[in-house]
């Protein structure tokens, strides 16, 4: 598969940030892999500049951390999805619980 670019590949990204369901996620490295790219920081400059109208809490950084700075916004949107969550070391205390929470897409 050959990773779409410029404009396509920000147009696939909210694509496949919006058929995320509520109360999964996937990292950034997830969607980027997803559209045949290793372009993981791209992603969050797509997400970055999307203005907030699409399910950015559901993009998660490694190891289920929400996204950098904007960990207080994100919570409430993982509570009402019921998005698993779990204790963590950081500022926030939190962090998804990955491995339950983590989209399937293939499911």
């Amino acid at each position: 598969m050959t990773a779409p670019s410029g404009e396509d590949f920000g147009a696939a990204v909210l694509e496949v940030v919006d058929a995320i369901p509520p109360g999964q996620v996937l990292t950034y490295g997830d969607v980027a892999a997803l559209l045949g790219s290793r372009a993981a920081r791209a992603v969050g400059t797509v997400m970055a500049r999307s203005g907030g109208r699409h399910p950015w809490w559901r993009v998660v950084r490694s190891g289920g951390h929400p996204p950098r700075g904007l960990e207080a916004d994100a919570r409430p949107h993982y509570e009402a999805e019921n998005t698993p969550l779990a204790s963590a070391s950081t500022e926030c205390g939190y962090r998804v619980h990955y491995a339950v929470a983590r989209w399937n897409v293939n499911s």
